[in-house]
Parts: structure tokens; C-alpha cells; sequence
């Protein structure tokens, strides 16, 4: 969102374990150095413990960068497991065939394919990560995991990360045979006050790709005093306070705005726990009548007993309610930058980042689709009758407040989705983003598209436009045709009609597309994710005939291969990964869902 505005290239404060955002801070070279060595010299257990946020996670894959392909590697994010679901784990990781049997079965199977992989030369490196949340069962199956051994070293090396808890795990008495395996120990601290400046630098610089000293020197000892130095604090802070400052127009973020940020983030805190108090009761209560109804249903089943069983029927399940999530705008380095506003179907040479939204090149919205009977339809854009045609557009902008043109284009969009409107005649555009969100839609934010890649998009969208005053307005491309454009907001509710000319003459590029994540699936789903949003996304790749059933819920290198046929298919760049565009293009492929077009009939030429 805020990206365009300060040069950015992509978000600089994203939350996600981006290991070339890396900054190693003193705590952070010499863990990462202990690391290195632990796994070269071949010490069996290696523990890096550290507070929330302190950027464990982002070490771990810093440190797979390094790793040479000698190394194979099993990561385990999940640590609530028995000890049996951790070696079932292992197994599927690291690719070890064979039924899965008891724990005395896995084990020896484990034993014969690290053997093997010894006699190759190789080492076999077992990650945890939040390893504080292992039942003491489970840590001694991992400790007895260091028994398998030549005379001269060991078969597999086991990394634990995880929080402060880990450490007094650890020195509990029942686990000191695990204590004392542990070749290479970490503790990963808080940065200190010039770590939390170049920190923050450092990740200006690279998103940018250049230096960008966007807080001023009070703004960021702001930073450091109200974070602690916690990496994700201050990231969290930084992504806050240029979001305010993106909405006020200010281009240097000073330490108003930091206290704004903390202030707000907070608030935000507090109100999600007097949620959670609320909820509690409701929630005990709920748990009482379940026990009573269960109670009852043992009862009616004793006097049951004695009759004959009657027929089955299969109950409907509930409607699955999933909570989307309120996603951040993606930063999105322009695909569409080399496709010509005048060739349409011109393919584009824009590439992608890694963690940004992938290029696209014509071909995304090959397909119609058809609303499932009985899902509320939105509203497809059809050509009004007799629009009003708008000659001088920048005029017509400056006619009309800032926040009356954004409340009108905001609520034109989401009566395209079908969704409520927003509340308020006026409110200014970060407020109209968190109403958006609040509807369930995420925003993809495009810096510097053109009409080509709109319509290879064909999303109706949000574009800033600049008007004869100097302010700009945000409006609502609600239909693109060949010679003309709907925009809604311009002079009211009612879209009207300009020429691509005069729309290309008072637009730069800033779009926002608003899109709805139907499966509330991760910002980036790649290969070696696990779970149901996985077997949504094969599920979803058999539909369209390029994986065959059953799902198994971990993306392989099959499924990897059906996402880059279906890329290819859909001339997006074919990496292989799920991110923002692929998503869309899947919910436009799949006729389960229904989405609202930009151009008549989805046609994108």
C-alpha cells in the first residue's frame, strides 16, 4: 500500500522469515557461526534458544542457505507430537519408503536409510522448530534418536530451536541425559540501540534496492525504546508507522508517528484480549452442554440397546467457517511494466521477487465463470445504460471531496462482490482499506501497472488518479472496455464513462485490486507446506486435471510440478509457487467460486 509512495520495491517490515532481509547483529553472526560449526564438527544435538520475535525462524533459514547438498534435512514445525508422529514425520520428510509400522518398525527403518546415506557420504540434519512445545515423551524419543551411531560419529544431527521455556526444560533432572548430549548451545538476544538503526536501515535498503533513510534518528531511538529491540516488534512498529505516515502524506517518519504506531498496535492488543475474556465464559458454557448432551446420549443409548439398530442417517455437516484473515496489501514490483497499454495482447517481461506477488503475462482470465446455484452472485459489470460521459476528468475530480470520491469507489466495489457496504459517507483511504479488509478481501497493490495487465488481470479495482486541484482521488474501475472505461466515484455512486486517453493522462499506475482469498490460504504456499490448505490446492489442481487424487496434504515435488503446468497454462511465471496471482487465477479457473470481471464476459482483449 505505502510502497509506491516511499520507492519501495516491496514491503520492508513483512513479518515472513525472509532470509535476504537477514541483518546479523552480533548475537546473530556468532549463533549462526556456533551453527556452522556444531553441524561440521558433527555434534549430535544443537539447542538456539530466544524470545518471541528475536528471529530464530529467519536464522534456521539463513543457515539451510548455507548448508551444502551433502546435508539432507527434515524440518518439523509441528512439535505437538507423540513420539510415534515424530518418526512418522521423519520418514515422510526425508523420503523414507515403506509402510509405517511401530515405534521399534520406524526406528530400524530410520537406521537402514541413514546408513545408506552415510555410505554416500552424506549427513542427515533433523530441525525442531518450537521445540519448548515438546512433551517430555517426545524429547526422549529425540534423545534416543542420538543412540543411532558408528564407532565414529553419528547418524543424525539434531537442531532444537525454540523459546526461553526450552532452557528450563532442559535443566529439568528428568531430562539430563538430553543436557548433557547438547555439543552447541545459543542464546539469541534483543538488539541493542545502533543494531536496531542498521536493522532497520538494512531492510530500507533492501526492499528499496538503494538507501532509504525514510525515520529520522529520534524516530528510530523511538523504535528501539518501545520495541526492546525485538526484531518483530520493530518490525511491526515500522510497518505501522509508515502506513500512517504513507496516509498523511509525510515523507520522513518521525517519532510522532512511532508513538502513533505503538499506540495503535496496543490498542489493537488490548482489544483482542477483553475478546478472549468475553469469549471465555461462552466457551465454558458451550463445553458443560456438550458434556451434558454426551451424558444424555450414553444414557439413551443403554435404554437403545435392546432395539434394533435403525436406519442411518447421514447428517449434514455444518458450513466450514473459517476466520479470513485481515491480510496486508502486497507489495507487488509491477509485472505489467513492459506490456504496451497500446498492444493489450503483448506479453509482458516484468519477473518477480522472491515474496512478492509473481509476474503475468496474457492469458489469466482465459475463463468464464458460472456461480454455483445456490451462492449469492455478484453483481457482473455489464455496460450501464447511457453513462454519462466525462470530457475532462481531472475537473470532474477536483469537483468533489477526497473522502465523499473514496466512499463511493470503495462501496461501487463491494457491491460488485456482493458484500455490505462500508459505513460512513466519508472517510479517508486507510480507513476505506480497513473496511475492505474487514469484509473479508484482501488488497493486492500494484505500483505501476497499466491497462494492459488489467485487463489480463480483470479485477475490478481501485486506481488513484490525479485530479485538477493537486489532491489525488481514489475512484473504481468497475468495466474496461475497448475504447472506454467505467469509473465509479467520479462524480457520485453512478459509474461514468471516459476515454482510455484521458484515463492513462491523470493515472500513474497505482492500482488496488481487491480480491477474495475464498480458502484463507497463506500469503506464499510452497513446496514442503503441509495441511488442509495444501490438500485444498490438490484438490483443487485434480479438479483441473493436472494431479490425481487422493490429496496427501504435503506439497511434494508432484504437486510443485501441477502448480508450474497450471502456471504455464495460465501464462503466469512458473515458479512453482502459490502466491497472490496464482491464487486468483485458481479461484477463476474453478467454477465453485464466483467472482465479478472487469471486462464483458471475462474476455480480456
Amino acid at each position: 500500500m505505502y510502497t509506491a509512495f516511499y520507492g519501495l520495491r516491496e514491503k520492508p517490515f513483512a513479518l515472513s522469515p525472509d532470509p535476504r532481509f537477514l541483518y546479523l547483529a552480533e548475537s546473530h553472526r556468532e549463533a549462526l557461526a556456533h551453527l556452522l560449526y556444531g553441524i561440521e564438527q558433527g555434534e549430535g544435538f544443537i539447542a538456539v534458544t530466544g524470545e518471541v520475535g528475536t528471529g530464530k525462524t529467519t536464522l534456521c533459514r539463513a543457515l539451510l542457505r548455507r548448508l551444502g547438498t551433502e546435508v539432507e534435512v527434515a524440518f518439523l514445525f509441528n512439535p505437538k507430537l507423540t513420539a510415534q508422529e515424530l518418526l512418522e514425520s521423519m520418514h515422510l520428510e526425508l523420503g523414507i519408503q515403506g509402510e509405517r509400522g511401530t515405534v521399534r518398525e520406524l526406528v530400524e527403518g530410520l537406521n537402514r536409510f541413514l546408513l545408506a546415506k552415510r555410505a554416500e557420504g552424506k549427513r542427515v540434519l533433523l530441525i525442531v522448530d518450537e521445540a519448548q512445545g515438546l512433551s517430555p515423551e517426545t524429547l526422549e524419543q529425540i534423545r534416543l534418536l542420538s543412540n543411532l551411531e558408528t564407532e565414529s560419529e553419528k547418524l543424525i544431527q539434531i537442531l532444537l530451536l525454540g523459546q526461553p521455556e526450552l532452557d528450563a526444560m532442559l535443566a529439568s533432572p528428568s531430562l539430563r541425559q538430553l543436557r548433557q548430549r547438547i555439543g552447541v548451545r545459543w542464546r539469541l538476544v534483543p538488539l541493542a540501540p545502533r543494531e536496531t538503526r542498521e536493522y532497520v536501515r538494512h531492510r530500507l535498503q533492501v526492499a528499496a534496492g538503494e538507501e532509504r533513510d525514510l525515520l529520522t534518528e529520534p524516530a528510530l531511538r523511538e523504535v528501539h525504546r518501545r520495541s526492546g529491540g525485538v526484531p518483530r516488534l520493530v518490525n511491526l512498529l515500522c510497518d505501522r508507522a509508515l502506513l500512517a505516515g504513507y496516509a498523511d502524506g509525510t515523507e520522513r517518519i518521525g517519532p510522532d508517528l512511532v508513538r502513533r504506531a505503538d499506540r495503535e498496535l496496543r490498542g489493537e492488543a488490548r482489544r483482542r484480549a477483553r475478546a478472549l475474556r468475553r469469549a471465555a465464559p461462552v466457551a465454558a458454557l458451550l463445553v458443560a452442554f456438550v458434556a451434558v448432551g454426551l451424558g444424555v446420549a450414553a444414557l439413551w443409548g443403554r435404554f437403545a440397546a435392546s432395539e434394533p439398530e435403525p436406519a442411518r442417517v447421514a447428517a449434514l455437516p455444518p458450513a466450514p467457517v473459517s476466520e479470513v484473515p485481515v491480510p496486508e496489501p502486497v507489495s507487488f514490483e509491477s509485472a505489467a511494466a513492459g506490456v504496451a497499454d497500446a498492444e493489450p495482447g503483448a506479453p509482458e517481461d516484468g519477473g518477480a521477487k522472491d515474496g512478492t506477488a509473481e509476474a503475468m503475462t496474457p492469458g489469466v482470465a482465459d475463463a468464464a465463470l458460472e456461480a454455483e446455484a445456490d451462492a449469492p452472485v455478484p453483481e457482473v459489470p455489464t455496460e450501464p445504460a447511457a453513462p454519462r460521459f466525462v470530457s475532462d476528468l481531472p475537473r470532474a475530480l477536483a469537483s468533489r471531496p477526497p473522502g465523499a470520491t473514496t466512499a463511493d469507489a470503495v462501496n461501487a466495489l463491494l457491491e460488485a462482490w456482493g458484500a455490505e457496504p462500508a459505513t460512513g459517507e466519508i472517510f479517508s483511504f486507510a480507513e476505506a482499506l480497513g473496511q475492505i479488509s474487514a469484509r473479508g478481501f484482501a488488497v493486492l497493490t500494484l505500483p505501476r501497472a497499466n491497462l494492459a495487465f488489467l485487463r489480463i488481470l480483470d479485477h475490478p479495482s481501485l486506481l488513484r488518479l490525479e485530479s485538477r486541484d493537486g489532491v489525488p482521488r481514489v475512484v473504481a474501475l468497475r468495466r474496461l472496455g475497448p475504447e472506454r472505461a467505467w469509473l465509479a466515484g467520479v462524480t457520485g455512486p453512478e459509474p461514468v464513462e471516459v476515454s482510455l486517453e484521458q484515463l492513462r493522462a491523470s493515472w500513474r499506475g497505482e492500482t488496488y485490486v481487491i480480491w477474495r482469498d475464498f480458502e484463507g490460504i497463506p500469503e506464499v504456499l510452497r513446496w514442503g507446506a503441509r495441511g488442509e490448505q495444501v490438500k485444498w490446492l490438490q484438490d483443487a489442481l485434480a479438479d483441473l486435471g493436472l494431479l490425481s487424487p487422493p490429496p496427501s496434504g504435503v506439497f511434494d515435488d508432484v504437486t510443485y510440478y501441477a502448480v508450474q503446468n497450471f502456471q504455464r497454462r495460465r501464462q503466469l511465471t512458473t515458479d512453482g509457487r502459490v502466491g497472490p496471482l496464482t491464487k486468483i487465477a485458481l479461484y477463476e479457473a474453478l467454477d465453485r467460486y464466483a467472482v465479478p470481471r472487469l471486462t464483458e464476459s471475462g474476455e480480456s482483449g
